[in-house]
């Protein structure tokens, strides 16, 4: 056998495959994505985005429908069909070439972070599969709970040690932490901040509809209506902070603000009473305008401070940030709402029927009836009268109140520390300008118009 380097007899070099390391090399030495913008240029619009972001449009809206119940349907339907038309005919970004490009698919199946994979879902599904357990099907002590909480935890160490010490190129790459200057700090800080998103926004858009049907309204158009506030404020807020994020070319000062707002809102929340009618559509709003925030400077903050070869992984990994704060605190919250209505509804129903004049056997079958909202079956309860009832559903609605605020008592503490940690990013002064690193349509340059 012929050493690489030595020729056959015949005087011909010896053919061989270039190594994984050569074919990274000559990427990194003959590929460039950068498309810079001097002088008086900025970027061309092409119709075809205009399709792209109506598409986004169209996407967004779908939610302020899918609420509404069945006579919905046809319009979610229309919805989606818009939005995929709009990104098949606006979304044509431009081949992109990667150092992986002369691998086979069962190659680059190898090249996945399989391991880290693995460890990280089997972990969550697994812990948060305790979380569901404790409290309601089994207490909180009992053998199956605390097993799969700890196995759950202990495969969610096992993927932190893991990504740590045995792979640099996983789930978590380790050049997306030895970015040049404040990058890696800037980007650890962001995953934090968008998992806190993540605990906030649920804490809402999960809860506070279980709060307006409990307490406030229980038509679903009405319903739908009233949780609207915070989506429209965060439309509102996204344009608003965007054009002071790009006018003076900063992220730190108004996602510090965005924080706050949205921190204010959930407290505001934690106070809601059975009579704060108007008060929680408020309070929805202000947390919405607070939203449009971190909604979309956490994501560009990221996509600024990492090396553009990594701008997927750095987005897929603080996206999945969120997901896991949803997943975990969903659940966690879930249970510490549970504790309380199984204790504020016997407690508050049962006090103010026995105080309307209820007799003490008919309780139970009181409790239960408007527990469930059985208002025929409820007429039938002995002793029962309209007094009675009256004051046995304010009362379940106080229970409700107080149940459910526990979830943004949980929620705010956290929305305090983001205000402070925003702060502690780096600065990307330097690197909000018009280089497109990792364009996605096929983009050209034009002079561009002075203002009058």
């Amino acid at each position: 056998m012929l050493d690489r380097n030595e020729k056959d007899p015949e005087g011909s070099p010896d053919i061989r495959e270039p190594s994984e390391n050569e074919h990274e090399e000559e990427f990194s030495n003959t590929q460039s994505t950068d498309l810079i913008y001097e002088g008086e240029e900025e970027p061309e619009i092409h119709l075809r985005t205009y399709f792209a972001l109506a598409a986004m449009f169209f996407l967004n809206m779908v939610q302020v429908f899918c609420l509404m119940g069945p006579p919905a349907g046809w319009i979610q339907m229309t919805l989606w069909g818009l939005t995929a038309i709009g990104l098949f005919i606006g979304y044509r970004p431009p081949k992109r070439h990667t150092m992986y490009d002369h691998l086979t698919l069962w190659q680059k199946i190898g090249r996945l972070d399989l391991p880290g994979f693995f460890l990280l879902t089997a972990g969550l599904t697994i812990f948060i599969a305790g979380l569901n357990l404790g409290g309601g099907i089994y207490a909180w002590s009992a053998a199956p709970v605390l097993a799969t909480l700890i196995v759950g935890i202990i495969c969610l160490i096992l993927f932190g040690i893991y990504e740590w010490k045995f792979t640099s190129t996983g789930i978590l790459h380790h050049d997306l932490f030895r970015t040049e200057g404040s990058g890696g700090r800037t980007f650890a800080i962001c995953v934090a901040l968008i998992f806190v998103e993540g605990i906030l926004l649920f804490a809402y858009s999960i809860f506070y509809p279980i709060l307006t049907a409990e307490v406030f309204e229980q038509d679903p158009l009405l319903m739908a209506a009233r949780e609207q506030p915070f989506w429209i404020t965060g439309g509102i807020g996204t344009v608003i902070y965007g054009y002071i994020s790009s006018r003076y070319r900063t992220i730190r000062p108004p996602l510090s603000v965005g924080f706050l707002l949205l921190t204010a809102g959930v407290v505001g929340l934690a106070t809601i009473e059975p009579s704060d009618n108007v008060s929680s559509m408020a309070f929805a709003g202000l947390a919405g305008l607070g939203f449009g925030s971190p909604l979309i400077l956490l994501i560009a903050a990221v996509q600024l401070c990492t090396p553009h070869h990594l701008i997927a992984t750095a987005t897929a990994a603080t996206t999945c940030s969120r997901a896991i704060a949803a997943a975990v605190f969903t659940a966690i919250f879930n249970a510490a709402m549970k504790m309380r209505l199984d204790d504020y509804i016997p407690a508050y129903v049962g006090k103010a029927a026995l105080e309307a004049g209820l007799p003490s056997d008919s309780v139970a079958a009181f409790i239960g009836d408007i527990s469930s909202d059985n208002l025929a079956q409820l007429a039938n309860v002995s002793g029962v009268n309209s007094t009675i009832i009256a004051a046995g559903t304010a009362a379940f609605k106080q229970a409700y109140a107080d149940g459910v605020r526990v979830v943004f008592i949980i929620a705010a503490p956290f929305g305090l520390v983001a205000c402070i940690a925003s702060w502690f990013l780096g600065d990307l002064r330097g690197v909000m300008d018009y280089t497109v690193e990792a364009p996605v349509e096929d983009l050209h340059s034009r002079k561009r118009e002075e203002n009058p």
